[in-house]
């Protein structure tokens, strides 16, 4: 460079194209998830376990291949590949009428009975589909010394539970009435080895309940989640609105043998998740685990149909025909019973239609059970929304029904 000149202005840097998103692969079958197992029972059935889970991925995919190598996106990390490997992608070899399915194994303990599950959940928002299980007594599960034997048992039961878990699957997320989307939470887990897992009488519910409500499931997020980030699809697994948080609770230990059947007093609160404040509906019944005929375990109480009906009853509190109501009015801001588990957001703009007139205002706060409003629908409200009415402030009143303003900002003009 001559001495004096001008240096070259740096060239600018180009900014990198973000990916395209990949889709969700048509089924995923994940590998086998241990729920409260002993280290050295799991240690000596690790074999019979990685081949049961190709079993189950050829019992219900075409031509199922890793994950690791259907990705084209982005490859994985070589931590993540630990993971990636062991999940088959695949398209199912029976129509679904869901868009992305993913398969999961899991095996808990519950008492004397080791249970073994395969659970079938929507891939995008791991909300339950179906699910089957099978019982062995520990014992029985002993006498299988060695991988052959192990592995024979769990090929003859895990592609009969796929079948039965798609067949209650059949149809995918079908459109929800309401918004209530119930997880099942723990209270307390139990300490004894030989009484196993809560979680897997959790899963039990799950089953039983889990074609009935939409059922945001407490197991999968981990791997699911992955599977997203590695495709650059946006965070959609479905949160819960309400949880119901569960305590099994059994006889004294001087009464008390862990073996099925197995008796429980189970202590459940609900919580709405929104401010995860208590709801006051609680509920409490004697339930009994038994061996069922089918080779499982059937769970029942003698009240079960009481539970049923506080989560009906919380479901009407979130349908999503009902548009929100006015349960209160505070010079311009009115109190509207439904919130942001409803759907509502902050600076959503709503509309009324009164005596001719057009009522306008939009959400500008939240609030919680704390507040003790009562809806004109007649149930308590646990979240609900405040709307700060910004055109004709004194025409609503208790009961006056507000609906999303159909305008799109920025409008054209003229409007």
């Amino acid at each position: 460079m001559c001495l004096g000149a001008t240096p070259a202005a740096a060239p600018e840097p180009q900014a990198e194209t973000p990916k395209a998103a990949a889709p969700y692969p048509a089924g995923l079958s994940m590998p086998w998830r241990l729920i409260g197992i002993d280290a050295e029972v799991a240690a000596a059935a690790r074999a019979a376990l990685t081949a049961t889970a190709k079993t189950l991925a050829a019992s219900w995919l075409t031509t199922p291949q890793s994950f690791t190598a259907a990705l084209q996106r982005t490859k994985p990390t070589i931590n993540n590949r630990r993971i990636t490997d062991q999940i088959s992608a695949g398209q199912p070899q029976n129509s679904t009428g869901a868009p992305a399915l993913t398969l999961e194994p899991s095996w808990c303990s519950l008492m004397n009975r080791h249970v073994f599950f395969v659970t079938v959940t929507d891939t995008q928002l791991n909300t339950v589909l179906g699910s089957a299980h099978v019982a062995i007594g520990r014992d029985e599960w002993k006498k299988l010394r060695g991988t052959a034997a192990q592995t024979a048992y769990l090929n003859s039961k895990i592609p009969a539970l796929a079948t039965q878990a798609l067949t209650a699957a059949a149809g995918g997320s079908k459109p929800a009435s309401d918004a209530m989307h119930v997880a099942f939470a723990l209270g307390k887990e139990v300490t004894r080895k030989n009484e196993g897992s809560s979680l897997c009488l959790n899963q039990l519910l799950e089953e039983k309940l889990g074609t009935r409500y939409t059922v945001a499931r407490a197991l999968g997020h981990d791997h699911l989640a992955l599977v997203r980030d590695l495709l650059g699809q946006l965070p959609a697994l479905r949160r819960p609105t309400r949880t119901l948080i569960l305590n099994w609770n059994h006889a004294s230990a001087a009464e008390f043998k862990p073996q099925v059947p197995v008796n429980f007093t189970l202590n459940a609160s609900l919580a709405e998740t929104v401010y995860g404040k208590h709801i006051p509906v609680d509920y409490k019944d004697d339930w009994t685990c038994q061996d069922s005929s089918n080779s499982g375990i059937n769970c029942s109480g003698s009240g079960e149909a009481a539970l049923t009906k506080l989560l009906d009853d919380e479901s009407k509190t979130l349908q999503l025909s009902d548009w929100p109501q006015v349960a209160r009015r505070d010079r311009a801001w009115v109190y509207l019973d439904r919130g942001r588990a409803w759907g509502l957001k902050m600076n959503d703009r709503m509309v009324a239609e009164i005596d001719g007139q057009q009522v306008k205002g939009h959400v500008v706060h939240f609030f919680g059970p704390e507040a003790k409003l009562k809806s004109p629908r007649g149930f308590a409200i646990n979240e609900g929304a405040v709307l700060y009415i910004r055109l004709n402030q004194k025409l609503p009143t208790l009961g006056t029904t507000f609906r999303f303003d159909p305008r799109t900002f920025p409008t054209k003009y003229p409007p």
